[in-house]
């Protein structure tokens, strides 16, 4: 069902690239505070999969969290990602 809801988001929303893709929880808030902190637009695609979790369901090894900007805050977003 989230890969239906991603895909039609994804669809109906301006034009988004991928920009980082990551399963540690971390690691997701550590690229979210640098987008925020450089004012760039971001879009969270988060799948969860529970049923492919060897540490239970409060584990954050089968989540994956994709996250999207728009085409034109690509150069943008990885220069903040990665300063």
């Amino acid at each position: 069902m989230d890969f239906i809801v991603n895909f039609l988001e994804y669809c109906f929303s301006k034009k988004k690239t991928l920009i980082y893709t990551t399963f540690n929880q971390q690691d997701y808030y550590k690229v979210i505070d640098r987008l925020k902190a450089n004012q760039v637009m971001y879009r969270v695609a988060s799948i969860s999969n529970v049923s492919t979790s060897p540490s239970g369901a409060y584990s954050d090894l089968g989540d994956e969290y994709k996250i999207y900007v728009k085409l034109d805050d690509k150069g943008k977003a990885l220069r903040a990602i990665h300063q």
